[in-house]
């Protein structure tokens, strides 16, 4: 399903969900334990600001940084960018301006905390798969869905390569069923 909220298509948004991603799968940090450490009395809102139905506040940006390990200045830039996209930002830095997309590399160093070329070997892989793929969203999980494909994934070693049974697969079906 297309992710519909007015704020997902920014770099601040996919910077945030990629560092919840990365704070769970390397610190075991859930998104309600970080909501707690930061903060916030609904720790929902961090979900809300990842998929882009909310806006990350400017006065957040740095906090959120550091307790995601996303590089500062790249995400307060993002931050920025995505409260004000009309504002040309680039004249105030003197840089030059840039779409969206030319600042992809950028992105993605930030979100990785080094250069591309740094890159891991299954990293490598997947953005190949994804560069790849005409509809990469319809495999993209949030990061509600990660620790249950990771124990499907568990429960099912093959899983990657030859999906799950047919059986089990109808099991599961029937309970969502009810």
């Amino acid at each position: 399903m297309e992710n519909d909220y007015q704020f997902a298509d920014s770099a601040a948004a996919r910077m945030l969900s990629q560092g919840l991603v990365r704070a769970n799968e390397e610190r075991g940090l859930s998104v309600r334990q970080l909501g707690k450490q930061l903060g916030y009395s609904q720790a929902v809102v961090l979900s809300h600001m990842a998929n882009g139905r909310a806006p990350i506040p400017i006065d957040r940006a740095e906090q959120l940084a550091d307790a995601l390990k996303l590089d500062k200045k790249s995400f307060l830039q993002a931050v920025v960018q995505q409260r004000h996209p009309s504002v040309s930002w680039h004249l105030l830095s003197g840089g030059s301006q840039h779409s969206g997309s030319d600042n992809l590399p950028q992105e993605l160093e930030a979100i990785l905390g080094a250069q591309l070329k740094d890159l891991n070997k299954e990293q490598r892989a997947v953005m190949r798969e994804v560069a790849s793929d005409p509809s990469p969203r319809r495999r993209w999980l949030t990061v509600h869905e990660v620790p249950t494909v990771q124990e499907l994934r568990a429960m099912y070693p093959s899983m990657e390569r030859e999906g799950i049974p047919a059986s089990d697969l109808a099991a599961l079906r029937a309970l969502s069923a009810g």
